[in-house]
């Protein structure tokens, strides 16, 4: 009885820690691969997805990872016998491969993400944390002034930089576009950045609304919309030039981040009912919209990924893993020729 239960279970081990099937595994999924690049628009994106979501790959590419290691297990142990140094030299590629892998897997299965508009005073807290955050600084690194003409230089003097502050230990860290900032069991890094322009909606007197609009109108000729509910009105805003010059045989807008400059247009439906420039009251029906000093705004991506450390070791493995390969390489080449 045990011995057909043995060889029911070796059977299988047998195959799956065979070369050839390994190699028509990782054939399979190039072709896979190939065939979505293809057919599909977002061929990784699918993959990803796939690899999350969908039982009929995430099966297979269990597969792959079991076989890989039982082919791992099978070569060690002739390798081993060649003597410890060569062994050494062999197993760091294909280790750090699987491990890679392996990260690969598991960050896509069990990462979380989430993305927050946040500025100055705002709270971060993302929901699988018990750590919370609160903003007490951005350096918002852009150029005071720049020229429509001279934009490959960017309207970013340094990185922007939000200053935060843990609620409970008020301890200071920081977070920056690159690399992400760990803090906790979670990264931070800044994905977007911009202005917010300061407004006030009257209606006959009467202030109905007043903060902080986050827009995305940073580069020249980018307008970007905001309502404010329940009045049926959007607001399209565009920067303006605080001047315009001829510079060497063209025509130069200068544009002033610091003390922003801006043009307004006011819809209902698709009818423009106003347009007037920030400075000045915008004055529509019995409303008026009032600008005053931007603030700034950062898009906040944060991700908890415990697979992580995974895919580092597996990468320095692969890197630790290719010299010594080919030292093993040489080796052999100078026995075989001795």
């Amino acid at each position: 009885m045990q011995d057909t239960r043995y060889r029911i279970i070796k059977r299988p081990v047998r195959v799956l820690s065979s070369k050839a099937f390994l190699l028509w595994t990782i054939g399979c999924w190039i072709l896979y691969y190939v065939l979505s690049a293809i057919w599909l628009k977002e061929a990784f994106g699918n993959f990803v997805g796939g690899v999350r979501e969908n039982l009929f790959i995430q099966a297979p590419f269990l597969v792959f990872l079991l076989s890989g290691y039982l082919n791992l297990i099978r070569a060690s142990k002739s390798v081993f016998n060649k003597g410890k140094v060569q062994f050494f030299l062999w197993v760091l590629l294909p280790a750090g491969a699987l491990l890679f892998f392996t990260g690969f897997f598991l960050s896509i299965y069990t990462r979380q993400t989430g993305q927050i508009i946040i500025g100055q005073g705002d709270v971060i807290k993302p929901p699988w944390s018990a750590k919370s955050y609160r903003v007490t600084g951005i350096k918002q690194g852009l150029r005071e002034k720049f020229l429509d003409i001279d934009t490959e230089r960017g309207v970013f003097a340094y990185e922007p930089k939000l200053i935060i502050a843990d609620e409970v230990s008020s301890k200071e860290s920081g977070i920056g576009v690159f690399p992400p900032a760990k803090l906790g069991d979670t990264y931070y890094h800044i994905l977007n950045f911009g202005l917010a322009p300061g407004i006030r909606l009257s209606e006959g007197g009467d202030i109905k609304a007043e903060g902080y609009m986050p827009l995305k109108i940073l580069t020249p000729g980018s307008g970007d919309y905001f309502e404010i509910p329940p009045y049926p009105f959007r607001f399209l805003i565009s920067m303006k030039p605080e001047k315009t010059f001829q510079k060497g045989g063209m025509y130069a807008s200068q544009f002033n981040l610091k003390t922003p400059f801006y043009k307004v247009k006011v819809f209902e439906g698709e009818k423009i009912i106003a347009e007037g420039e920030a400075g000045d009251e915008i004055r529509f029906e019995n409303f008026t919209l009032q600008f005053s000093e931007p603030a700034y705004w950062a898009q906040l991506e944060a991700v908890k990924d415990l697979a992580r450390p995974v895919i580092l070791y597996g990468i320095w493995l692969i890197f630790a893993g290719i010299p010594a390969w080919l030292v093993r390489l040489l080796l052999r080449l100078r026995q075989s020729a001795v």
